[in-house]
C-alpha cells in the first residue's frame, strides 16, 4: 500500500515538472517571443506571421558549408537545424481553409490545454482514496481509465495540431536550404504512455472482478 502511495506521489511530482518543462516554460518564452515579434512589427510597420517549434530537415544534407563559427578557437563549422520557430513577413492572401485550419488549431490547443489540467486533479482524487486504504475500487479504475484515455486524447490531439502547424507553414514559406518535415508528427511519448496505463488499469480491474467473487463465495 504505502509503495503504491509513493509511486502516486512520484506520478504526480513528474507530471508536474513535466508540465512545467513543457507547458509553463514554452508559455513564459512565447510571451517574451511575442513581445519581440510586436516590437519588430512596430519598427519595421510590417505585418508578420508566426511558426513556432517547427520540426525542418535539410534539403540537401550533403551540404557542409560553414554557417557558423566557433567562438572558442574562432574555426568555422557547420550547423544543421533540426527544430526551428521562424517570423515571416506576410503578404500572402490567405484561402478560408487556412483560415479555418488555423481556428482549428487554436480549438485543439485550448483542447490539450484543458485536459493536461485535468490529470493532476484525477491523481490526487486517486491519492485520497488510497489514504482511506480504497485501492480496488471501481471508482479508482475510472479515473485511471480517464487518466489514460486523456494522454491518448493529448498524443492524438497533439499530433493533429503540428500537422496542421505544418500545412499552415509549407503553405507561406518556402526556405532556402531547409524543409519542414512531417517524421516527428506523431506523439508517440503520450500515446504509448495512455495505452500502458490503459492496459495496467484493464489489469487492475480483473484483479477487481476476482475479489468480488471471492468477497460473494466468502
Amino acid at each position: 500500500m504505502e509503495r503504491l502511495k509513493t509511486l502516486c506521489i512520484v506520478l504526480l511530482l513528474v507530471f508536474f515538472a513535466s508540465m512545467y518543462q513543457g507547458a509553463v516554460l514554452p508559455f513564459i518564452e512565447g510571451i517574451k517571443y511575442g513581445l519581440s515579434i510586436a516590437k519588430y512589427e512596430d519598427e519595421t510597420n510590417n505585418k508578420t506571421q508566426e511558426f513556432i517549434m517547427m520540426d525542418v530537415e535539410p534539403k540537401n544534407p550533403g551540404n557542409t558549408i560553414p554557417n557558423e563559427v566557433n567562438l572558442k578557437n574562432g574555426q568555422p563549422v557547420v550547423v544543421q537545424a533540426t527544430n526551428i520557430s521562424l517570423i515571416s513577413t506576410d503578404l500572402t492572401e490567405k484561402p478560408v481553409w487556412w483560415l479555418a485550419l488555423n481556428a482549428l488549431y487554436m480549438a485543439l490547443t485550448t483542447i490539450v490545454l484543458v485536459l493536461g489540467i485535468w490529470i493532476p486533479f484525477l491523481v490526487v482524487k486517486i491519492l485520497r482514496s488510497l489514504q482511506r486504504s480504497w485501492v480496488f475500487e471501481r471508482i479508482n479504475l475510472a479515473r485511471i481509465n480517464r487518466i489514460g484515455m486523456i494522454l491518448l486524447g493529448i498524443g492524438i490531439l497533439g499530433s493533429v495540431i503540428q500537422l496542421i502547424n505544418i500545412i499552415s507553414a509549407e503553405y507561406l514559406v518556402d526556405l532556402t536550404n531547409y524543409r519542414f518535415t512531417y517524421s516527428k508528427v506523431i506523439d508517440f511519448n503520450a500515446i504509448i504512455m495512455g495505452v500502458v496505463i490503459l492496459i495496467m488499469n484493464e489489469v487492475m480491474r480483473i484483479a477487481v472482478e476476482l475479489k468480488e467473487e471471492q468477497d460473494l463465495t466468502i
